[in-house]
C-alpha cells in the first residue's frame, strides 16, 4: 500500500478527531453526565461501562464486516466506520494544558455536568482514550494490512 495514502488517511483522521471532538461530548457524553443527577460517582463509573462497551461494540462491528464482506468492500466499510467512530473513541483523551483533562473538563461543564462529575468523568475514563486508540488504530490497520 502506498505510504503517502497512508499517512494522508491518518493525518485526515487525526484532523477529523480535533474538530469534533467537543462537539461529541457535547452531544454523547453531556446527556450521560447529566442523567446521573449530580452524583460525580455514579456519572464516572456510568461512563466508564457505557466508554468499554462502545469500544467492544465497534471492535465486535469491524470484525464482523471483516468476516461478512472480506476484500475491498470490508476495508471501505470498515475506514468509514473508524471515521465515524474516532471522535467518540478519543472524547476523554487527555490534553497538553496546565491542567490535566482541562479541555475535557471544560467541555463537560459547558455540556451541563457539574465540577466535580467532570472531574470525576476526565480522570475516570482519560487512560481509556488509549484503549480507544489501540481499537481504532488497529481497525485503520486492518484497512492497510495484508
Amino acid at each position: 500500500m502506498d505510504t503517502a495514502l497512508i499517512v494522508t488517511v491518518v493525518v485526515a483522521l487525526t484532523a477529523w478527531v480535533f474538530l469534533l471532538r467537543s462537539s461529541m461530548i457535547s452531544m454523547i457524553w453531556g446527556p450521560v453526565v447529566r442523567s446521573a443527577g449530580g452524583d460525580a460517582v455514579w456519572a464516572a463509573v456510568t461512563s466508564v461501562v457505557l466508554y468499554i462497551a462502545g469500544l467492544a461494540a465497534f471492535a465486535l462491528v469491524v470484525l464482523a464486516v471483516h468476516w461478512a464482506l472480506g476484500g475491498l468492500p470490508a476495508r471501505a466499510l470498515v475506514l468509514v466506520l473508524s471515521a465515524l467512530y474516532a471522535p467518540v473513541a478519543f472524547m476523554p483523551a487527555p490534553d497538553r494544558g496546565a491542567r490535566p483533562y482541562e479541555d475535557v473538563r471544560r467541555a463537560l461543564v459547558r455540556a451541563g455536568a457539574t465540577e466535580e462529575q467532570a472531574r470525576a468523568c476526565a480522570w475516570a475514563t482519560g487512560p481509556l482514550a488509549f484503549a480507544g486508540l489501540a481499537v481504532v488504530g488497529g481497525a485503520v490497520i486492518s484497512v492497510f494490512a495484508g
